[in-house]
């Protein structure tokens, strides 16, 4: 798959699920605080994947 198309599926799952878990736990946030969410999960995903890949030779 294309890197873009990677980064973009990432993107809108990490928004949604960002969304969903603020709403589930601090109701009386607004939405921007889920998509912040969002963002630091997907900042979390390439992060691990960048730690995961610099321990293979």
């Amino acid at each position: 798959m294309n890197t873009l198309l990677i980064f973009v599926v990432r993107l809108i799952l990490g928004l949604v699920f960002g969304i969903l878990l603020i709403r589930l736990f601090r109701p009386e946030w607004g939405i921007y605080h889920g998509v912040a969410a969002g963002l630091i999960l997907v900042g979390l995903a390439y992060g691990m994947a960048f730690f995961r890949k610099k321990d293979k030779p």
